[in-house]
């Protein structure tokens, strides 16, 4: 396994006006794998800044093609390798005084033909897989506790990947696919679980069957005879959908990433492959440009919930109702991805009564944290 964290000039997405952000958060930084660029983004040579967490991390790929991920800051004198970083060979070179670091993060060269001192950089967790390069993220310092999963085999091409950013935090995307409630007024689809959900160690699976409901725009989805949603922690979502219409496969990853307390980039991975007879040249020109007509939908449809992310805010004590889906069971599982005693409410029962009470308290404040 390798190691990695963090985003800053991100193409994926323009600048958020400063009136549309919350003024606080609503839910602590969750721990786990999160997306922060695609692959194509780190090309050998390129020196990428992202955002985790609230904190800058430093991608490269030496001219070999080999991955690093670290931390920002140059352990010469603090400067900060991804503004004006770059590659020579295997090495990156800080901006400052020229100081050139070997893949395994060793300082072995100065600007000025001194003996370098023993320096190391500080090297993060990572993994890429799908043609996403992930980051592991944990408040108290721990190391991964699990893998990610590779979702598409060597039958798939290579996957369409839509960014955006959202005023929401990774927590709000993941249980919407458990708020069965909002599909048919926000999307007017009609959902049916064929299957779960299942909420098993870390991870939490359901099967739907969506059908349109309404005049909403539940009919794009009328080619998925089912589909399988796997949440591998809060910001790992995968979709499989298998024997679709017109012979194809299709999987989905759709990754919640946390740049700031408020602030969350999206990534959407659509890759088709085409299935049984006559399955050759037609076929794999529309496995080829179909994803793109499926994360415009996707991008339809998740722009509905931005909308309503971005007022929103945590509600510890729902006022729940028959039909909303399984939110507190979905919220208990949740919190064991929180440092410390969970995510705010994730132990705290639901109000489902109907007589009118006092107000619950507030969510719990959470500052901002960092990793350890």
């Amino acid at each position: 396994m390798n190691v990695g964290n963090r985003r800053t000039s991100d193409p994926v997405q323009p600048a958020l006006p400063a009136s549309q952000e919350h003024p606080t958060p609503s839910l602590p930084y969750p721990d786990g794998w999160f997306a922060v660029a695609t692959s194509d983004e780190v090309k050998p040579g390129k020196v990428v800044n992202r955002r985790l967490r609230g904190q800058d991390v430093v991608l490269y790929r030496t001219t070999g093609g080999r991955l690093n991920v670290i931390r920002p800051f140059c352990p010469h004198l603090g400067a900060h390798l991804g503004h004006g970083g770059t590659v020579q060979g295997d090495n990156l070179v800080c901006p400052f005084h020229h100081f050139q670091f070997a893949p395994d993060g060793r300082c072995v060269k100065t600007g000025y033909g001194t003996p370098p001192p023993k320096a190391q950089l500080s090297a993060l967790h990572f993994c890429e897989v799908d043609h996403l390069v992930f980051v592991w993220a944990h408040t108290e310092g721990k190391p991964p506790q699990w893998d990610v999963e590779g979702l598409l085999g060597s039958d798939f091409p290579k996957p369409h990947i839509t960014p955006r950013s959202l005023l929401a935090h990774p927590q709000d995307v993941v249980e919407n696919f458990i708020d069965v409630g909002h599909f048919g007024p926000l999307h007017g689809i009609a959902v049916e679980a064929v299957e779960g959900p299942l909420f098993e160690g870390r991870r939490l699976e359901v099967e739907y069957r969506l059908c349109p409901s309404g005049k909403g725009s539940g009919k794009r989805y009328s080619t998925l005879p089912t589909m399988r949603v796997i949440s591998d922690g809060l910001g790992n979502i995968q979709v499989k959908a298998d024997q679709m219409k017109f012979g194809f496969d299709m999987r989905a990853r759709i990754c919640v990433t946390p740049v700031e307390a408020t602030r969350s980039d999206l990534r959407v991975s659509v890759a088709l492959r085409p299935t049984g007879p006559g399955r050759r040249r037609v076929a794999g020109v529309v496995a080829t440009l179909a994803p793109k007509v499926f994360a415009r939908a996707a991008a339809a449809d998740t722009k509905r919930d931005a909308a309503i992310w971005a007022h929103s805010s945590y509600v510890e004590r729902p006022r729940l109702a028959k039909g909303d889906g399984p939110i507190m069971p979905f919220r208990r599982w949740a919190g064991q991805f929180y440092s410390g005693d969970g995510a705010p409410g994730s132990n705290v029962p639901a109000v489902t009564d109907v007589p009118a009470v006092a107000d619950a308290p507030a969510a719990n404040d959470a500052s901002v944290v960092t990793d350890g």
